[in-house]
């Protein structure tokens, strides 16, 4: 099925929205404006047993992530709150406040906000909501890091590698289906360091998700020319939680599985998932990877 439809500008990223119109079958989604791909979305096309990673990759998928920014959401004191039901008294957020310590309500929060803790002491940086999210692979130059593996990644590099047959599969995918956008993301990966890099695949780094429904958000730091390539493991009982792209009122029920390709930079969420074991994978290649220096 091919869908060529106009773009709703009227969404407001940070929020949560709910797509009514599910897609379940083969489809491909064009902006009628620009003619630009939205996404490409496959059923079944990913064979089962390149499913099998290694067990860790899974618990890193379920570690705590505070810096998901727009897709975590506006900033609320339960969601600071989150998974942290063994912290000590005093060591849970109690109250928002401004970057000098004055307290704001939560419909003044944005996606990210200093807080007040039990014992009165001030957050010292800005935090997101908590959330089932991990980077692994490698990253870029920031302000705060240099070109690296991620911690976990560097420390699992065994671990990692089971996911390597994957990536490679899915890389294949997205060459067959868009060539072009494959070779303008592939002069990035070709110039960049090699242990940065995901090797025979045209990525550097992979957003594990659990459980994770995101607000209305577009991702940042990954290959503008080229696209990003999404599928699910499933770990559990799960529905719901289906990539939706708000603009367009538009959701896709991936299953393990299935690939969909799309454009990162056009706003992206999920429908509120029920159950548990949604495990979701992010391909993607950080967009200044070549500007790293090799380090071998």
């Amino acid at each position: 099925m091919e869908i060529i439809k106009n773009k709703n500008n009227n969404i407001t990223l940070g929020e949560f929205y709910e797509c009514k119109n599910i897609i379940n079958e083969d489809c491909d989604l064009y902006d009628e404006e620009t003619g630009e791909i939205v996404f490409l979305f496959r059923k079944g096309v990913i064979p089962d047993d390149l499913y099998n990673i290694h067990n860790g990759i899974i618990s890193q998928s379920k570690t705590i992530s505070n810096n998901r920014g727009l897709a975590s959401g506006k900033v609320s004191i339960q969601g600071l709150n989150k998974f942290q039901e063994n912290w000590k008294p005093e060591a849970h957020p109690v109250s928002l406040v401004d970057k000098n310590g004055n307290d704001i309500t939560e419909e003044q929060a944005s996606s990210s906000n200093f807080f007040k803790y039990a014992d009165g002491r001030l957050s010292k940086r800005a935090r997101s909501n908590n959330v089932h999210s991990q980077a692994i692979g490698g990253f870029d130059k920031s302000n705060r890091f240099p070109c690296r593996l991620t911690f976990w990644t560097a420390k699992n590099i065994n671990k990692f590698q089971t996911i390597y047959p994957l990536s490679k599969y899915i890389s294949e995918r997205y060459f067959e289906y868009f060539p072009d956008k494959w070779f303008n993301q592939y002069e990035i990966y070709k110039n960049s360091p090699q242990e940065f890099l995901i090797p025979e695949s045209n990525f550097s780094t992979i957003t594990i998700n659990y459980d994770y429904r995101t607000a209305c958000h577009r991702d940042a730091g990954d290959c503008k020319e080229g696209l990003t390539c999404f599928s699910i493991k499933s770990c559990g009982d799960w529905s719901g939680g289906e990539l939706c792209f708000p603009n367009y009122d538009l959701g896709l029920n991936i299953e393990q599985g299935d690939l969909c390709i799309f454009d990162p930079h056009i706003a992206h969420c999920n429908n509120p998932l029920k159950g548990t074991g949604r495990m979701s994978f992010v391909f993607y290649l950080r967009q200044k990877m070549n500007k790293c220096e090799n380090k071998i």
